[in-house]
């Protein structure tokens, strides 16, 4: 049997079951979120999270959180490890602002780039 079939896609974790959508409880239990703060922090009305789950605009801040998750994983090896540096470290490129607080801003790409900036050996 194929080795990579029995790896659970990062995401997979995540996902709503039996939807096409993440699920923005199993994403605030494992960040610690409240359901409210997920809506507070993805912009969305408090109710938005139990009511409308794949609403546009929550789905694509679940999914930058997923995406970085994804690249701050590879660096430490272990997601939990990576959402509480996530969390907590601040960021001296990003004005000390944690990571976090960066996607909150529409920045996951940037976030990424300069965690596989450290991958790399460029960053420092």
């Amino acid at each position: 049997m194929n080795t990579l079939a029995l790896q659970q896609p990062l995401a997979e974790r995540f996902r709503e079951p039996n939807t096409p959508y993440l699920s923005p409880s199993r994403i605030g239990e494992f960040f610690g979120f409240r359901i409210q703060e997920l809506a507070e922090r993805a912009r969305v009305h408090r109710n938005t999270p139990t009511a409308r789950p794949q609403s546009p605009q929550l789905q694509k801040y679940a999914q930058d959180l997923i995406r970085v998750l994804a690249a701050a994983t590879e660096m430490t090896g272990e997601p939990e490890r990576a959402a509480f540096l996530l969390r907590n470290e601040p960021l001296r490129a990003f004005d000390y602002k944690t990571a976090i607080q960066v996607i909150e801003e529409g920045k996951a790409d940037a976030v990424i780039a300069y965690l596989e900036s450290f991958a790399g050996g460029a960053a420092g």
